[in-house]
């Protein structure tokens, strides 16, 4: 073993309360106090925070600067909400355009982290974040995982699309973590992926909606007594539209609450689930807007996409950014779990589209999601499966795009498929737009 091998084995033995710093527990003292004033008071901080990043983006952004300018938006005179609607709206083009115009002149180029989207929508984005923006990121993941119970060193089993490169699952000792591979869920699998669970005895389960409902079902179908699994106390769902009937076979299967948890990977919005399965805006992380197709704000009963104005990263500020997600506003519901903000009574618009593999499973296209540079010379992408065990990858490629990079998507996918799915790449000059306007990440031709 190397030195720094060693050094590494050695860091994961330091608990992680202790690993992730001084900064991080006073921005989730901070963020946890706020999440229970009164409303008025979070409307308050929220709209102060607003004009912080509207004045900031002005100042230390050419592109904000320059926008501003052009469209007459004085960024020192935010009174109200409604003034940013003066703003245009941000869409991945425009940022993918020109972000080296839109990284803060604030944020030393040694301090920038550059981090890509998933690309669920079709295309992936890459920005930049500083480590504040993570430790203020995770600070608002733990304030949703504390009110499910969930706390640092709890042990936790986890079946979000990790790739396992030997066996099915691995052990994460520096965060008490049992990572379970979500492209193994065949059949004649889930007995051993429920005798895992049962020997490692999670208190916290967190995956995919799709994931856990393909376990779930198995658990239903075969009669898997959940009181093997008592130690499960509550369930993380993130990254896909949670939908009715997966929240109902998955509580059923394991006995124990769903929270579920909407958030981006632009930083640009969160909505949790509360202990009353309500979902809540998490204020102090993002101002939201919710438009209508014509434009306008939705109002209660009303689906609207959600627009978003993150407060948590300076490097490359978010300005009423396009999510391509959609919300149904509640209806004027109080929550009596002590958080005070607006309620939302579902969420739409990501729900887990999977590809078939050649032995009949299902792989969720969430899990597909590349967070590192292996799309960057792609314009957009597309999965099309009409075949099962075959998918292709429809590119359309840009200028500087080179077999190096077919090398590199290729090695990556193949890795996460093994052997159950077969990966053709096609090159395109386009990928057409659905009736609503919208790409397809996953062009679907087969009865799921």
């Amino acid at each position: 073993m190397s030195l720094k091998d060693g050094l590494r084995e050695l860091y994961h033995f330091i608990p992680q309360f202790v690993r992730i710093g001084r900064k991080y527990h006073a921005l989730y003292k901070k963020y946890s106090e706020l999440q229970y004033l009164p409303y008025e008071q979070r409307l308050a901080y929220q709209l102060q925070e607003l004009q912080h990043i509207v004045s900031y983006a002005y100042d230390h952004t050419r592109y904000y600067h320059n926008l501003f300018d052009e469209c007459g938006v004085d960024p020192y005179n935010i009174r109200d909400f409604s003034d940013i609607r003066k703003i245009p709206l941000l869409t991945k083009d425009i940022v993918q355009n020109n972000l080296a115009d839109m990284v803060s002149d604030m944020i030393p180029p040694k301090q920038l982290q550059y981090v890509t989207t998933g690309g669920s929508t079709g295309k992936t984005l890459g920005f930049y974040i500083t480590a504040d923006t993570d430790r203020r990121r995770l600070a608002f993941e733990w304030i949703h995982w504390k009110a499910m119970g969930y706390e640092m060193g709890m042990p936790c089993a986890v079946l979000r699309g990790a790739v396992v490169k030997d066996g099915w699952f691995f052990y994460n000792r520096g965060e008490n973590q049992l990572i379970m591979s979500t492209y193994d869920m065949l059949e004649e699998n889930m007995d051993t992926y429920l005798e895992k669970l049962v020997e490692f005895s999670p208190r916290i389960l967190r995956g995919y909606p799709s994931a856990l409902t393909i376990l779930s079902n198995y658990m239903v179908k075969n009669n898997f007594n959940p009181d093997r699994l008592r130690s499960i106390q509550a369930i993380s769902t993130s990254s896909e539209v949670l939908l009715a009937e997966q929240k109902e076979i998955i509580e059923r299967a394991f006995n124990c609450p769903v929270y579920d948890k909407y958030g981006n990977c632009e930083q640009v919005g969160v909505i949790g689930m509360c202990r009353e399965r309500h979902y809540h805006e998490f204020m102090e992380h993002s101002y939201l807007e919710y438009l209508k197709d014509d434009g306008t704000p939705a109002k209660d009963g009303e689906f609207g996409e959600i627009i978003g104005t993150s407060f948590i990263n300076e490097a490359v500020p978010f300005i009423r950014y396009q999510t391509g997600d959609r919300a149904l506003l509640d209806i004027g519901h109080h929550c009596v779990c002590g958080v005070e903000s607006r309620i939302i009574e579902r969420m739409e618009g990501r729900t887990g589209d999977s590809l078939i593999t050649k032995y009949g499973n299902l792989i969720s296209i969430t899990a597909l999601n590349s967070h590192n540079d292996i799309f960057d010379h792609a314009k957009r992408i597309q999965y099309y499966q009409d075949e099962k065990g075959v998918v292709i990858l429809k590119i359309v490629p840009r200028s500087d795009y080179t077999e190096g990079d077919s090398k590199k998507i290729y090695a990556e996918l193949s890795e996460k498929f093994k052997d159950q799915v077969e990966l053709r790449l096609e090159f395109v000059e386009s990928i057409p737009l659905t009736p609503r306007g919208k790409y397809k990440y996953l062009d679907q031709r087969l009865k799921l």
